[in-house]
């Protein structure tokens, strides 16, 4: 009967028990941690919401969104009049997000999702929060041992009705552990 130790199948356990000279262990599988890096400290960071701040619809954002969408400034817009929601994504540079722990030196955009309640107007100042929707593991494919962290931001009327969200899921990996293209 073999012990917990041999049932464990960690970076340690494959690099002792592995015919290194027949069977090399792949870069990816050696550099995979004993442990997990998410530690109780970082689990509690999960849903906690954090308030950004305010953040004001303006016609110089309309525009500067409107020129990145389509490549004019677009039209003028009367205050209170409904703007196109994808204006609240210029909000984004203007707004410091919480700090993610960093655990792995790379990290790449995976997705980034919106969800829109009603349309955002000229003028109106929105109150903007972020939390730690969630974390997960992955041991293994692409980039070898990587952290998936989904945030989601919420924007809301200053009478507390919520206008949008936006939901974004970014990756932490190690560029040495990353398979090869062969």
């Amino acid at each position: 009967m073999s012990s917990a130790a041999d049932r464990t199948f960690g970076a340690s356990y494959l690099l002792s028990h592995a015919r290194i000279e027949r069977h090399p262990i792949p870069a990816y599988i050696r550099l995979v941690p004993d442990e997990s890096l998410l530690t109780d400290e970082i689990r509690a960071l999960v849903g906690h919401r954090t308030e950004l701040g305010p953040a004001t619809i303006t016609l110089r954002l309309v525009q500067r969104a409107t020129e990145v969408f389509y490549g004019h400034p677009g039209r003028d817009y009367a205050q209170g009049e409904e703007v196109p929601g994808y204006v609240i994504s210029a909000l984004d540079p203007e707004i410091d997000p919480p700090e993610m722990p960093k655990l792995l030196p790379q990290g790449i955009l995976i997705s980034n999702e919106w969800a829109f309640e009603r349309y955002p107007r000229l003028g109106e100042t929105l109150v903007v929060t972020s939390s730690l929707a969630n974390i997960s593991e992955r041991f293994g494919g692409q980039f070898g041992y990587s952290l998936d962290f989904r945030t989601e931001t919420e924007y809301r009327a200053t009478n507390g009705d919520l206008v949008a969200t936006s939901s974004t899921n970014m990756m932490q990996y190690d560029a040495s552990a990353a398979r090869s293209s062969e």
